[in-house]
């Protein structure tokens, strides 16, 4: 196989994989009774290196608008899984609360797909795990700075 060749199959393997990710957040967002872009909001939040986050980092940090924000949050916690809580050292802001044992809810939706990943990752050497997260962390920062770029062009 070619270098051209292995190229084309790494781009189609990556569209199928957005592919397949949506189709999955679609599924467990059903069984959460959320829509896709709440679950979205619940995971970037849950997983951002900032703790605990605010609803104008959640909305740059996904690309909405703050009231696409707000409404995805209302549903989240409507559904149990957040609280919006006042800032102590600023009361402007709000900041997003986690409710004590609701993340055990999302995880179950996970769980077997998480135990097949980790099997999987089991099998790969240090060097291949290695390489698996320079390429994902790289896909991420290009994403991140196209968006921003395409921001910035059309403001």
């Amino acid at each position: 196989m070619t270098h051209a060749e292995r190229c084309a199959e790494i781009v189609k393997l990556r569209f199928m994989l957005g592919v397949k990710l949506a189709a999955f957040n679609q599924f467990v967002a059903e069984r959460l009774g959320l829509s896709v872009t709440d679950m979205e909001c619940l995971e970037v939040a849950y997983f951002d290196e900032v703790q605990p986050v605010t609803p104008g980092r959640l909305s740059k940090l996904m690309g909405l608008s703050p009231g696409s924000i707000t409404t995805s949050l209302k549903n989240l916690e409507k559904a149990g899984l957040i609280a919006r809580e006042p800032d102590p050292t600023d009361g402007r802001r709000i900041l997003l609360r986690f409710i004590p044992g609701s993340r055990a809810t999302v995880n179950a939706c996970f769980e077997a797909v998480n135990r097949s990943l980790a099997e999987f990752d089991d099998t790969l050497g240090s060097e291949e795990l290695e390489s698996v997260k320079n390429y994902l962390s790289a896909m991420l920062r290009i994403i991140d700075k196209h968006m921003a770029d395409s921001t910035n062009r059309l403001a």
